[in-house]
């Protein structure tokens, strides 16, 4: 499995609208085969908020078939990627279930520190 885990950084007075587009896009991600699991969430910081989309896939072939072929790009919504200061997107593979080969050069590759 591989636990996709996007982070964006939205000023509070565009949160709403990406609230709003983000809650339209869970559909269409839910869609996909392959998806074990999707989480929409968020913290307050000071005027900014911080949103969290936890996906999990069941292999790399779902993943891909939902990302394409660049994993660290983020699939948004059009309009989303406007309201957004900074967004990052890690991967980690989960541990909690005998990981494939496949799934852990997923993560290796997508991951620049991992050398």
């Amino acid at each position: 499995m591989i636990v996709r885990v996007l982070t964006a950084n939205v000023q509070l007075n565009k949160s709403g609208q990406l609230h709003e587009l983000m809650r339209r896009q869970l559909p269409l991600l839910r869609s996909y085969d392959g998806l074990v699991y999707v989480k929409l969430a968020r913290r307050m910081e000071g005027q900014t908020e911080q949103i969290v989309l936890i996906e999990e896939w069941q292999d790399a072939q779902a993943l891909y078939a939902w990302t394409g072929p660049d994993v660290a790009v983020a699939r948004l919504l059009p309009g989303s990627a406007e309201l957004i200061d900074h967004v990052s997107i890690t991967h980690y593979e989960a541990l909690d279930i005998e990981v494939s080969e496949e799934v852990a050069e997923i993560v290796r590759h997508a991951d620049p520190s991992s050398g």
